[in-house]
């Protein structure tokens, strides 16, 4: 990574560590001094606004974007090539821009940082779509196929560059379009999810990543294990969902009967396997995935079983739920210790990135470290280790 990403990183994890005491301070880990020394011993020069600035900034910067570009079509009125030129020197510039002002403390985390590079990528693809449909004149199909495949490359060097999780999913998203136009695009899907469900699982405590990108792991986690859910369930086979996303010439496979059983068990079969892994690992975002693909499972098989209205299934599973978050917190604060299994029912924070925030205690109780300067390398900083009661996750600042 150039030497502007390695400054973000450091800037990022630095804020990582304020968030930490932060919490800290509210549950009455530490006390004000303390505080204070952590806060000097990780200086974060960035000015971070609240979310609704943020958004506003965001909304505000893309439509001075888009408005110009209109305004520069209007005035110049380019042709078909001139046009593609024309999003090719936007893309550009935004792309700049971008990186300008992610270097900058001052707009890094403004939320214009975000919007330029999005729209920058978004210019570049939509740009490349036009040159090879209205130069190149090439197939239809083709030309969507060339897009997601652009698509997915642009989005993931972009998240690389940028550290933006959102990013990570729309390469995602972009990969799985592609694979599911070609042949066998349901299989594909499993064992593409599944390897990428896998290969990102191993980097979500990577040390030497910054803050975000082991977020955009995060994300490639969940979006491997959505992919492979949708290639097995039984009613995405039935219904040909996946198969519709192929090629306008591609014919439709009836599945067989045996075919259509093993989907049956792998829909009920994937959820608890999701449940299983984020209990072991002690990952919110995973019993959450795992939560929702189970709520599906069980409105797959309302599909096929009709022993209530879906309506009257969706309330009843939703009480079960309750009751049974009721029925578990109960049993943690009735525990000697108000612990089962590394689990207890007083989580410190209110999100898993909060919740990974006491990692962090033997770096603020020894401050032998502190967090690079706008010249330093991202190996200068180094994050602690640990564990607490309320998720027992695990995470690197």
């Amino acid at each position: 990574e150039g030497a502007m990403r390695l400054i973000s990183a450091a800037w990022e994890r630095a804020a990582e560590v304020h968030e930490a005491a932060q919490g800290w301070l509210r549950v009455g880990a530490i006390d004000e001094p303390t505080g204070h020394a952590i806060r000097r011993a990780f200086p974060d020069p960035c000015v971070t606004p609240s979310a609704v600035w943020r958004v506003l900034t965001a909304c505000v910067v893309a439509t001075v974007i888009l408005c110009t570009f209109q305004a520069f079509s209007i005035a110049f009125r380019p042709g078909k090539l001139g046009h593609q030129v024309l999003l090719c020197l936007f893309a550009g510039a935004s792309l700049v821009a971008a990186d300008w002002l992610e270097a900058s403390p001052r707009f890094a985390r403004r939320g214009a940082a975000g919007t330029a590079s999005f729209l920058g990528v978004g210019f570049l693809i939509v740009g490349f779509g036009l040159f090879l449909l209205e130069t190149l004149h090439m197939r239809f199909d083709d030309v969507i196929d060339a897009i997601l495949i652009a698509g997915f490359l642009a989005w993931a060097v972009s998240c690389r560059r940028w550290g933006s999780p959102l990013f990570a999913a729309l390469s995602a998203l972009s990969l799985f379009l592609f694979l599911g136009r070609l042949p066998y695009g349901r299989v594909l899907w499993v064992l593409v999810g599944a390897a990428l469900a896998g290969v990102a699982g191993r980097r979500l405590d990577e040390a030497s990543w910054a803050p975000s990108h082991r977020r955009a792991a995060a994300v490639l986690v969940v979006a491997g294990i959505v992919a492979a859910y949708a290639a097995v369930n039984v009613y995405s086979l039935e219904a040909h969902l996946l198969e519709d996303l192929g090629r306008l010439a591609a014919r439709r496979i009836v599945a067989s009967r045996g075919l259509i059983i093993l989907a049956a068990l792998a829909t009920a079969v994937v959820p608890l396997a999701v449940l299983t892994w984020g209990a072991r690992s002690r990952r919110t975002f995973l019993l959450d995935t795992g939560i929702v693909l189970l709520a599906l499972s069980l409105v797959t098989l309302r599909h096929y079983v009709h022993l209530a209205p879906l309506w009257a299934t969706l309330i009843l599973s939703g009480a079960a739920l309750v009751i049974l978050a009721l029925t578990v917190e109960r049993a943690l604060r009735r525990a000697p210790g108000g612990d089962i299994a590394g689990f207890t029912a007083d989580p410190l924070f209110s999100d898993e990135r909060r919740q990974h925030a006491l990692q962090v205690v033997p770096v603020v109780a020894a401050f032998t470290s502190a967090a690079p300067g706008p010249g330093a390398q991202e190996k200068d900083f180094t994050g602690g280790g640990g564990k607490f009661g309320g998720g027992g996750a695990g995470e690197k600042f």
